[in-house]
């Protein structure tokens, strides 16, 4: 075998590869191994809502804030001190990236809903959108609503830096 010809079995092999992990959704959280997440033991949840002028309609699933609980994300009353600065990050397939700040969605601070949807109107998504999409009722615009997700961070945003005005 040719050195070309290895790299396209290679190539030909992490593509499989990511095809099976298209359908695992991976959280990482600083000091913690990584994870493919397991939603089925957590609380079911449904959301009407609506995008780009669409009548509401029923999405089901988890919210996000149980999923970080369930990951020991500091939630409740061990969000404070430094916890207040740390943020998520969902990522899709396509690489597009959207944030919400930990106090937003914790329910002792900004309650905001964010709930990650595998139904839409008690069906599984489709390829298109699933297997896992995120759904914010509450945002005027659905830019948040990012599908295809594949990876959930918890990241740490405090710095011990002092800013200088």
């Amino acid at each position: 075998m040719n050195r070309l010809q290895g790299f396209v079995v290679l190539a030909g092999l992490c593509m499989a590869g990511n095809v099976a992990a298209a359908d695992a959704v991976h959280y990482t959280a600083p000091g913690k191994a990584a994870a493919d997440l397991n939603i089925a033991s957590l609380p079911r949840t449904e959301v009407k809502a609506g995008a780009h002028g669409d009548a509401p309609t029923a999405w089901q699933g988890v919210n996000l804030i149980d999923v970080l609980r369930a990951q020991g994300a500091p939630v409740g009353k061990e969000l404070r001190g430094k916890a207040l600065s740390d943020f998520v990050r969902v990522t899709a397939s396509d690489g597009y990236q959207v944030i919400f700040s930990l106090g937003e969605l914790d329910p002792d601070f900004g309650g905001r809903k964010v709930v990650l949807v595998d139904q839409h109107e008690g069906k599984p998504l489709d390829a298109k959108d699933g297997p896992y999409r995120l759904v914010v009722p509450d945002d005027s615009r659905p830019a948040r609503w990012i599908h295809s997700v594949t990876a959930i961070e918890l990241v740490e945003a405090s710095t011990t830096e002092r800013r200088k005005p």
